[in-house]
């Protein structure tokens, strides 16, 4: 069976459909080492002690920036001033290098490969084994959407990435989340419910939501691009607000995040009712 493998292993792969496969990568508590501490090694380790990482930096030199870094980020960061050596890469889960010496940076990446370490070569991203995307991110009550663009060329890719996030801001279907892991959350929105005069943060909170309670009738256009199982509730006007609020604490408990759209009587008298109860909420102006 050994012998199998290794032979599967040296046979040729037909060519790629994609270049490289985008995957989230798993660091918490996971050791990323850095090889070069300029600006951008400073920058990447930084992304890596964010996911939890535990970051160790091998650098001749040390840039003020990744010295800062390492001084804010206490046992996080640990920096060694000397030069690499194989030995180095015997306890890491991936390697980014980016000494600005293509020699030393081409080693680096070929030890990585012969041991079967993923590697992220800032310098030429050919010779690397993976690569960092560029990164944006939407808010949405129920945490952030990390939005990955990979196109191979970096200053592309962050444009890309910035028109996708400002795409979702102004139409943000898609943005509800499917797993109840934690309570729910609530958002009163004042105005009348049509999508045409909604701001853009109530438009998110709408998109967001698994509930959507509006005084009189929902506007049809609005209904038409939400998921075929948000729950829609249509109250008449002057509906008593402790029923109100009871239903809106009811669906909260479930997990479900619940937006409510009415005119600003209304709501006042619900946000009476729900903090009566002890309910947490936010209130948005919601009409241009």
């Amino acid at each position: 069976m050994t012998s199998a493998l290794a032979g599967l292993a040296r046979t040729p792969a037909p060519a790629p459909a994609l270049d490289g496969l985008p995957l989230t990568v798993g660091l918490l508590g996971r050791e990323v080492l850095v090889v070069g501490a300029g600006p951008l090694s400073a920058r990447r380790a930084e992304t890596f002690l964010e996911a939890g990482a535990y970051v160790r930096v091998v650098a001749p030199e040390v840039s003020p920036e990744m010295a800062a870094l390492a001084d804010r980020a206490g046992a996080g960061v640990v920096v060694v001033v000397r030069s690499f050596t194989p030995a180095d890469l015997d306890t890491p889960w991936m390697v980014h290098v980016a000494t600005g010496d293509a020699r030393v940076d081409a080693e680096v990446a070929e030890l990585c490969e012969a041991r079967r370490l993923w590697c992220v070569a800032a310098g030429d991203a050919a010779r690397g084994s993976a690569r960092v995307p560029a990164r944006t991110e939407v808010a949405t009550p129920a945490g952030l959407v990390r939005i990955a663009v990979d196109s191979g060329d970096p200053r592309r890719s962050v444009r890309v990435g910035r028109h996708v996030a400002r795409a979702l801001a102004t139409a943000p279907a898609g943005l509800r989340a499917r797993r109840r892991t934690e309570a729910g959350w609530v958002a009163l929105v004042g105005g009348c419910g049509d999508s045409d005069l909604l701001t853009v943060r109530a438009l998110r909170l709408v998109h967001a939501a698994d509930v959507l309670v509006v005084e009189g009738a929902a506007d049809g256009g609005l209904v038409a691009e939400l998921d075929d199982d948000v729950e829609v509730i249509e109250t008449v006007p002057g509906a008593p607000a402790a029923w109100v609020a009871d239903l809106i604490a009811a669906r909260r408990a479930a997990g479900h995040g619940v937006v409510q759209i009415a005119a600003s009587a209304t709501l006042a008298a619900a946000a009476a009712e729900l903090d009566a109860v002890g309910l947490p909420f936010q209130v948005v102006p919601g009409a241009v």
